[in-house]
């Protein structure tokens, strides 16, 4: 029998999680990077461990990462780490080890999800639907990360690729002032600009002229003061815009679903009194397309990258196994 060792590694945190096939992840740890000297280092401990209490059991070791990965081999933004899978699997003793961009693993987790694991944002995701149509997953965290999960006849395609720095667009006025004043600063004012942790702060200096840190404007917004609530009214708006054209662009009937830190720490009630839904579909003789689609916030988006990761080395078994 095969189990797996599933990692969800951070710039600041790695999750550890084991999982048997087609299960859910069990026995997760979080971990600070910087006891570590390297990625290796982290998973031998917890690769002797299922050596001890699961013998003769076969290993396959998973690693979604925040940053770009090319085959197999991810440098990591925010800390000082090359993740290698040939290098994990030797560490581990592992049978295979393969690394992957964290959110290919979430948008593979998008079919896995349960009603459990979501918070419903507009009418339509009030009831889970069976899934069978296109799904997005876009999340403001340390950066803005976009992917997309397919169905296909041999179960769901993964597309992942760099939708965080599409061209910001504005909707009203506002919002083009806004533009304006940050793309004399930056030039190119991508999504994730201000759809981020820096691009909250950013958003809220450029509208009122202070820079304040993330958690200090929800704590703000969180006390009922006019300026956090602008700034995040704005960056919810911003939000919608970019949803709703993912959506567009991907033909995502089956769901858009909302990820990153910053949207699990605001919580699902502030993001369904936000003014997300009104712009996401407010894309003119497109709108009666857009409505329909269910909105979810991903609860825990870090088990939701170990569920997905979990889902893609179902699928790579699976293929090594001459297919479905």
């Amino acid at each position: 029998m095969t189990r797996y060792l599933l990692a969800d590694i951070g710039g600041t945190h790695t999750r550890l999680a084991e999982s048997e096939p087609g299960g859910r992840p069990v026995a997760t740890e979080r971990f600070n990077n910087s006891e570590f000297t390297d990625a290796a280092e982290l998973f031998v401990t917890r690769a002797a461990r299922h050596a001890r209490e699961h013998p003769g059991q076969d290993l396959i070791v998973g690693a979604a990462v925040a940053g770009p990965v090319t085959a197999g081999r991810a440098q990591m933004t925010n800390i000082d780490w090359v993740i290698d899978a040939d290098d994990l699997a030797l560490a581990t003793a592992s049978q295979d080890a393969v690394v992957i961009n964290d959110y290919q693993a979430l948008a593979r987790s998008l079919p896995e999800l349960t009603s459990d694991d979501l918070a419903p944002i507009n009418g339509a995701a009030e009831s889970f639907p069976t899934i069978s149509e296109p799904l997005a997953v876009l999340g403001p965290g340390t950066g803005l990360g976009v992917a997309g999960a397919m169905p296909s006849s041999s179960g769901w395609a993964v597309i992942s690729g760099e939708g965080g720095h599409v061209t910001l667009a504005a909707a009203d006025d506002e919002e083009a002032q806004v533009l304006s004043y940050l793309r004399a600063d930056l030039g190119h004012v991508s999504a994730e600009s201000l759809l981020s942790g820096s691009g909250l702060e950013r958003l809220h200096e450029a509208l009122h002229g202070e820079r304040l840190a993330a958690p200090q404007i929800s704590k703000a917004a969180d006390a009922q003061q006019s300026s956090a609530l602008r700034t995040l009214d704005l960056f919810f708006r911003f939000l919608g815009t970019t949803a709703g054209n993912l959506a567009l662009t991907l033909g995502a009937r089956g769901g858009i679903y909302l990820a990153g830190g910053i949207l699990a720490k605001l919580g699902p009630e502030r993001v369904i009194n936000s003014r997300l839904q009104e712009r996401l579909v407010a894309k003119g003789r497109f709108a009666d397309y857009l409505s329909p689609i269910p909105v979810y916030l991903i609860k825990d988006p870090d088990f939701a990258a170990l569920l997905g990761l979990r889902a893609w080395l179902d699928d790579l078994v699976c293929a090594s196994q001459g297919g479905r």
